[in-house]
C-alpha cells in the first residue's frame, strides 16, 4: 500500500494553489515573449533516437529510454534544443529568417537521485534562427534579464565564449574546469584560470582575435546585467558554438536560465542556419530554490 501512495523520486503532482502559481507565471513569461515577436511551437514528449544518435546531440546518460511496441527505440524529451532543430531544420526557408520562437513543457531527465533534484521539470525557452550578429546574442541576453525582472529579481548574466578552450588547445577545457594548471601552462591559460583574463588578453593572440572582437561587440550592445567571465567554461564541451552564459539572482547567485548560441546544430538536422537561445525553469523562479537537476544543456 504505501508504494501505491508514493510517486517515483524526483516527481510529483501539483495540485490546486501550485498549478494556478505555475499557470501565472507561465502567462507572464509567455505575454514578454510574445511582445518581444516570439512565436510558439509545441514539441513532442517522445521521439525516435536514432535521429539524435546520429549527431551526437541528446546526452543518452540524462535521458529515459525504452522500445515501443514496434521495435523502435524511443527516448522521453530531455533537452528541447535538439528537438527543435530536428523539427524546424527541414522546413527551414531564407526568406523565413530570421525566425524568432519559443517553446514550453515538462523535460524528463535521469539523474541519481538526492534530496530535491526534481526528474520532470518544466521549461520555458526562445530561440532566434538564422540570425549570427552579435546583437541577437545581447537580444537573447536581454530578454532572460526581462523576464526575470518580471518576477521581482535582480538578475546577473555573465557570459563567455564556448570555444575558447579549444581554441587554446593544450587541454585547456579541464584545466579551467579544475581552474588548476600544469607545467608549461601558457599565460593566457593562466589568467582565464585565475578568472583575470580580459578580451585584452585575448586579442594577444591570433587564435583567440576573432573570439575577443566578438565578444566586445556583445559587450557594446548588453545591458548593464551581463558581464563577461571568460573562465566559466563548461566541463565537457557541448554543442555551443559562440555565446554561453548563465543568469542568477543577484541576491541569492541562485542560476535560474542559461543558454547561449549553436550555429552547427541547425545543420546537423539539414538546415545550415544559426541559432542562439535560452532556456529556464519556472519553479526555480518561483520556489527560490532550484528545481533543475544538473544535466542538459539549454
Amino acid at each position: 500500500m504505501a508504494k501505491r501512495l508514493r510517486y517515483p523520486t524526483g516527481v510529483r503532482p501539483l495540485l490546486v494553489e501550485e498549478t494556478a502559481r505555475r499557470r501565472s507565471s507561465e502567462s507572464k513569461i509567455v505575454s514578454i515573449l510574445e511582445r518581444a515577436g516570439f512565436a510558439e511551437v509545441v514539441l513532442p514528449i517522445i521521439d525516435y533516437v536514432e535521429p539524435y544518435a546520429a549527431t551526437g546531440q541528446i546526452d543518452g546518460r540524462q535521458s529515459y529510454r525504452f522500445v515501443d511496441r514496434d521495435g523502435e527505440l524511443v527516448s522521453v524529451r530531455s533537452d528541447f534544443t535538439p528537438l527543435l532543430a530536428r523539427a524546424l531544420a527541414p522546413s527551414l526557408q531564407p526568406s523565413l529568417l530570421p525566425l524568432r520562437v519559443f517553446y514550453r513543457g515538462d523535460v524528463i531527465r535521469y539523474a541519481p537521485s538526492r534530496l530535491g533534484a526534481n526528474r520532470e521539470i518544466f521549461q520555458i525557452g526562445a530561440e532566434i534562427i538564422g540570425d549570427d550578429t552579435p546583437a541577437a546574442d545581447a537580444e537573447a541576453m536581454g530578454l532572460v534579464s526581462s523576464i526575470l525582472r518580471a518576477f521581482g529579481i535582480s538578475p546577473r548574466i555573465i557570459y563567455t565564449d564556448a570555444t575558447i578552450p579549444e581554441s587554446i588547445g593544450g587541454g585547456a577545457r579541464e584545466a579551467l574546469a579544475m581552474k588548476r594548471g600544469g607545467e608549461g601552462t601558457s599565460p593566457l591559460l593562466a589568467k582565464l584560470i585565475a578568472g583575470s583574463a580580459t578580451t585584452a588578453d585575448l586579442r594577444q593572440s591570433p587564435e583567440t582575435r576573432a573570439v575577443a572582437e566578438r565578444l566586445d561587440a556583445i559587450a557594446r550592445l548588453a545591458g548593464d546585467d551581463c558581464s563577461a567571465h571568460l573562465d566559466d567554461v563548461d566541463a565537457e564541451p557541448g554543442y555551443y558554438t559562440g555565446l554561453r552564459f548563465r543568469a542568477y539572482d543577484a541576491a541569492t547567485r541562485i542560476t535560474l536560465a542559461q543558454g547561449g548560441r549553436y550555429d552547427s546544430l541547425y545543420g546537423r538536422f539539414g538546415a545550415d542556419t544559426p541559432a542562439v537561445g535560452f532556456t529556464l525553469t519556472i519553479d526555480d523562479l518561483t520556489e527560490g530554490v532550484p528545481a533543475r537537476n544538473d544535466g542538459g544543456q539549454a
